[in-house]
């Protein structure tokens, strides 16, 4: 296995990897929508493409089964999604493509990682917990995360008695 920076050429296979991860949803009450076989749109890839802060993991034979993508937000890097194949979970995949991600933070000198997540789908805040983030509550929100909070409650997730944003210091 292999972490390298995302292409252009990557996202319909990323795409791929998104839908087969959502499956994983359909285990856990209420939530089985996401795995409705919606992903992430090629405009979206490139938000996280274009400034560098994409990365796929691969196979030594060049399969993708699996990615990280985020955006560098004032003085932090904002992880947006981390999916791994069905095929593939389990396996530190995961794990590693979010070490990568804080390796590149801390050279870009961002001060934390962030992001916002399911409280209790075991893959998600319990998995980053395990990672060192830590769940903030509502008040400690800043505007970044707020806005993001807002923008996805726009999209149907549930809110805040599901979601969390969580944050790593880097410093």
């Amino acid at each position: 296995m292999k972490i390298r920076q995302t292409r252009k050429s990557d996202i319909s296979a990323l795409q791929a990897v998104e839908i087969s991860a959502s499956k994983a949803f359909l285990e856990i009450e209420g939530l089985e929508t996401f795995a409705d076989g919606s992903c992430a749109t090629a405009e979206q890839h490139m938000s996280a493409i274009e400034p560098g802060t994409s990365w796929t993991a691969e196979t030594d034979g060049g399969q993708q089964v699996g990615f990280l993508a985020a955006i560098p937000e004032d003085a932090a890097l904002h992880v947006y999604e981390v999916s791994v194949h069905s095929d593939y979970q389990k396996q530190g995949i995961g794990k590693a493509l979010i070490k990568h991600a804080e390796a590149h933070a801390r050279v870009l000198g961002l001060l934390e990682m962030t992001l916002t997540t399911f409280r209790h789908v075991p893959w998600n805040a319990p998995f980053y917990e395990r990672l060192r983030f830590q769940i903030l509550k509502l008040e400690e929100c800043d505007a970044r995360l707020g806005s993001i909070f807002a923008e996805e409650l726009g999209r149907g997730l549930p809110m805040p008695e599901q979601r969390c944003a969580m944050r790593k210091a880097l410093t």
